[in-house]
């Protein structure tokens, strides 16, 4: 029964996975690279009537040093002179080569293409391409680049290369360089090992001759900028440390020949937070710094100037007189081409490139709307005579051919997008078939109508053809008819049994769902979520009065026709006093979701809490006081919640149980450990020398090490169930008091001893079963409370105390789960719960504010794993959607008077049990699956939509990775109660005589 439950649990997880997959190859943009390389002799003949000196053009210069500061924004070097903010002004060395030798330096606002991540500007700046959206994802994954590049370029040429800093370039450019320094940059905590390691070479490399092309890729800037913000005295070190080394370069280049040049350029900006990804102006926009020894420009006054990153490929390639990377789609930056007759001949060299790229991309990949948009602008071009072809003409060519390509790749294709909806619809409504009908769900059909379709789905997805297999279409069609005829036939029936509850929470979750479709909604999620839990508590509340108020007409019907009931009466019961203490609280919590609200760029008027800012960045003492003391009190009570439910339930009073005493061994482990590493990494700030031992990353360690011991004991006995026997050779007590449930365990345990001393003579045995009342409940919370205590390492210690609220809210939850409400209610609310901790853990959709930090919680930037630091990332992101599927079986074990134990006491009630279990995550994943739905929904309708790749998109990808984690863990979920369930039938066996001698 329990195999049978997991697997259409799989199916249900399969189904959404290749619903999203399907969309994803339909939506996520990707661009056809070609392969072919440049060479010396494919365009110089058309632009001019003689052969040129050099390659393509006249060779300008022999060397050039790249200099990359990475995250270097514009106004960090082009500073308002009489600026007071921290970063500003630190560039003396720039601004002083800009106003005494105009014609030698120059400088440029670099606008770069989103996305804002250092491996696809790295690419971007190497190849001249264009990247789409789908590049973003794979910032962490490094692949060699195939396409042509400035660096193949150069080796072709029989030119030298030496490189140093980020080793993201040996991942691009594997042995592609003559010498090479690489450091580590994973770690954006470190803000000085790939600087050091710099500095260390660069000065006996300038002055080497071993050399044509020098890169140093620095990091500290971006590094500082994740760590602490741009407010910081930090970032003003790093940027004078920055202003030497450019003295450094041009000291060494004044006793060199004048024919180098130097770049000095970050990749990227950064916002005021420091983080970078998106599209907004700060992330955009850097600097860069032009100079060389001879002269750059005749202009009179050094104006500051406006360039694309891609323009600066075609520009160093035609300076150094070495072919145009064959996919270049870049412009020239004319100003670096003073003389007029090489600046001509280099923009029609420039522009014949990009045409040649053109026609053969029209040639290869026969996109025949593209071919259409290109043919009056390839006539015009064709048509053009060498004298026509000015410079102006020239670079406008190259724009158009810019605009066309940037909106064709912005291509959809409708039919995997129609496929991926479907996919999700049909996987929605086969899972109401399950819930609605069980004994249906339960024949092998659906399994294997199932298999048919997945293997269809993995056929599809292995052949990698862009059109769709029709038989995959008609048999998805026929089951989804299927599935519908099944509800429709019912629809009315059940339309009479669905409660009012029921109908307003239906009514919550679609209102969430078509939100998607409004970008204002999106922005402000958040807000709408938050409105909606505190109107669940509300609904709760007043369901719960009216169920009392019924109940009271119903045994006083007399009584009620003469006068009604007031609300003073009823909250004279202490049960309901309670309860509304309860949703009172829970509301006040919720709105504490405020303080952790992460501001995103659309978010104009948004300030963060210091609970949100990286903790180094707080100059203020007190601040730093008040969020450690914070986040400590908040773990201790994070520990305490778990461990009373548990010692309530006599769970931890075994100490002779091996599994009991490992449980409290680590959750103090682990309690411990996460306070001393956050009050290590305050120490470490006053003492920077502190963070080179090893101890950053020993007590993470030691809290993963406590998990890991606890999990291998807890997989192999889950239960905390345990007996006590005892001969009862003496005398029994009566006992006229009435015991609350949870206390009778611990007045046996107290008062054994006068069990066996006075009364009656019994010759039989006396059984204490410990935890039996919350066996199931009981592991489950012990899990869950290790557990937790990891989730909140990684969320980092400013949002210790939303971790508090979330587990709060969890135990205002049980109890309201008492009052007999529909289960439905509960577990849209408990998805709704899912995405405001979302938010109150402060996150947002957006790829800037993705928490980094958590790749590093416990493990070195050079960890080689990297799938290990993605997890990492993956669990903070969707930490509130781990720890409410987790909680979900709860819903069941505390849903009826009777105790979890006698529900699965029997084999029959073990299979009701699971099946409700089941029936819970079901609904789970089709509430989740819902939003999902609408998600995909509104990015298909909003595909040409301006704010399509700023907003829906990313919301698009969060919704997805959120699912696919949700799913996983409700599988492990799943096994881990299956687990449960057969140790306690084992341990129900083992101890029959027992009970069946207690029962005689």
């Amino acid at each position: 029964m329990g195999s049978m439950l997991f697997l259409k649990l799989l199916v249900v997880v399969l189904g959404y996975f290749f619903g999203v997959f399907f969309f994803s190859r339909g939506f996520l943009l990707t661009r056809h690279a070609l392969l072919h390389k440049s060479s010396c002799y494919d365009v110089q003949y058309p632009v001019s009537s003689s052969s040129p000196s050099g390659c393509w053009v006249k060779s300008k210069y022999k060397r050039a040093i790249l200099l990359v500061v990475d995250a270097l924004r514009y106004d960090f070097v082009a500073s308002p002179k009489h600026s007071k903010k921290i970063y500003h002004n630190k560039f003396s060395l720039v601004n002083e080569l800009l106003s005494k030798k105009p014609s030698n330096s120059m400088l440029f606002k670099f606008i770069a293409d989103p996305p804002t991540t250092t491996l696809q500007r790295l690419k971007s700046l190497t190849t001249g391409s264009l990247p789409t959206f789908v590049d973003a994802g794979t910032n962490f994954a490094g692949t060699a680049i195939e396409e042509d590049n400035l660096i193949d370029q150069m080796i072709n040429q029989g030119r030298k290369i030496t490189f140093m800093g980020d080793d993201t370039w040996m991942a691009l450019f594997p042995n592609h360089f003559n010498k090479s320094y690489p450091f580590p940059s994973f770690d954006v905590k470190d803000l000085h090992t790939v600087d050091d390691g710099i500095l260390a070479h660069l000065y006996d490399e300038l002055r080497s001759n071993s050399w044509d092309l020098l890169i140093a890729h620095f990091l500290g800037v971006d590094h500082c900028g994740h760590k602490y913000g741009p407010n910081h005295p930090e970032m003003s070190k790093k940027l004078h440390q920055m202003d030497i080394v450019i003295r450094i370069i041009r000291n060494v280049t004044k006793v060199m020949p004048d024919d180098t040049i130097l770049f000095v350029f970050g990749d990227h900006g950064m916002t005021q937070n420091g983080d970078h990804g998106g599209d907004s102006e700060e992330e955009l926009s850097a600097a860069l710094f032009a100079y060389s020894p001879q002269r750059l420009h005749f202009e009179k006054e050094n104006v500051q100037r406006v360039a694309a990153q891609l323009n600066l490929v075609p520009t160093l390639a035609l300076l150094l007189d070495i072919p145009v990377p064959f996919s270049n789609l870049g412009a020239l930056i004319p100003e670096l081409f003073p003389d007029t007759e090489d600046r001509t001949q280099a923009a029609r060299v420039n522009v014949y490139q990009v045409i040649r790229y053109t026609e053969t991309y029209l040639r290869n990949f026969h996109d025949s709307v593209l071919t259409e948009r290109f043919s009056s602008l390839l006539k015009i071009f064709n048509n053009l005579e060498a004298d026509e072809l000015t410079v102006e003409k020239s670079l406008d060519i190259i724009h158009k051919v810019n605009s066309i390509f940037l909106d064709s790749w912005a291509k959809f294709h409708l039919g995997w997008m129609t496929l991926g909806i479907v996919t999700i619809l049909e996987t929605i409504v086969s899972s109401l078939v399950m819930v609605r009908f069980p004994d249906r769900a339960e024949s092998g059909r659906l399994l294997f109508l199932k298999s048919l379709h997945f293997a269809l789905f993995f056929w599809a997805v292995l052949a990698r053809n862009e059109s769709i297999p029709p038989v995959i279409g008609i048999t998805l069609s026929i089951e989804l008819t299927m599935h519908l005829h099944c509800l429709v036939g019912k629809l009315f029936t059940a339309v009479d049994n669905i409660r009012t509850m029921d109908w307003i929470s239906l009514f919550f979750m679609f209102l969430h769902a078509i939100s998607v479709f409004s970008n204002s909604y999106i922005v402000n999620e958040d807000a709408v979520v938050r409105y909606i839990v505190q109107a669940f508590f509300i609904m709760f509340f007043i369901s719960t009065v009216r169920k009392y108020l019924a109940k009271q007409c119903g045994l006083h019907r007399f009584h009620c026709k003469t006068r009604k009931l007031t609300l003073f009466e009823w909250s004279k019961k202490n049960d309901y006093l309670n309860l509304t203490a309860f949703v009172t609280a829970g509301m006040v919590i919720i709105r504490c979701g405020v303080w952790y609200r992460r501001c995103r760029e659309e978010l104009v008027k948004c300030t963060m809490s210091l609970f949100l800012l990286p903790f180094g960045s707080l100059l203020d003492r007190n601040d730093k006081i008040i969020r450690m003391l914070v986040s400590c009190v908040s773990v201790w009570i994070i520990y305490i919640i778990p461990k009373r439910y548990l010692q309530d339930n006599g769970h931890l009073d075994g100490d002779s149980r091996l599994l009991v005493l490992v449980c409290k061994f680590c959750s103090k482990l682990i309690t411990w450990s996460l306070m001393a590493s956050w009050a290590y990494s305050w120490l470490a700030e006053e003492v920077p020398k502190m963070m080179e031992n090893g101890l950053p990353l020993f007590f993470p360690r030691c809290c993963y090490a406590g998990f890991v011991l606890f999990f291998m004991f807890y997989l192999y006995d889950p239960l905390f169930t345990y007996t006590n026997v005892v001969d009862r050779g003496a005398k029994l007590v009566s006992v006229n008091v009435h015991f609350p449930i949870h206390s009778l365990h611990a007045y046996a345990k107290k008062n054994w001893k006068t069990f066996l001393t006075n009364g009656p003579t019994n010759q039989g045995k006396l059984v204490f079963v410990h935890g039996f009342k919350t066996a199931l409940s009981g592991s489950l919370v012990a899990f869950i409370w290790n557990f937790t205590l990891i989730l909140t390492l990684l969320l980092g210690d400013g949002t210790s105390f939303s971790m508090v609220c979330l587990l709060l809210i969890s135990v205002i939850l049980l109890r309201l789960n008492k009052e007999e409400h529909s289960v439905l209610p509960i577990i849209i609310f408990m998805v709704e719960l899912c995405f405001h901790f979302f938010y109150a853990f402060g996150h947002q959709p957006t790829f800037a504010a993705i928490p980094w930090d958590a790749a590093f919680v416990g493990v070195p930037g050079n960890f080689k794993y990297l799938w290990l630091q993605t997890l990492l990332v993956m669990l903070n992101i969707s930490a509130s959607f781990v720890f409410v599927v987790l909680f979900l079986p709860m819903v069941v074990f505390t849903r009826d008077e009777h105790s979890a134990a006698q529900v699965a006491a029997t084999d029959a009630q073990s299979r009701n049990c699971s099946m409700r279990i089941f029936t819970c995550n079901v609904l789970f994943l089709t509430v989740l699956g819902t939003k999902l739905f609408f998600c995909v929904l509104a990015c298909a309708l909003h595909r040409r939509h301006l704010m399509v790749w700023k907003i829906f998109a990313p919301k698009f990808i969060f919704e997805s990775g959120l699912f696919f984690v949700t799913s996983v863990f409700m599988l492990i979920q799943f096994i881990l109660l299956l687990r449960l369930q057969s140790r306690f039938c084992f341990f129900l066996q083992a101890n029959k005589r027992y009970f069946s001698h207690d029962n005689d």
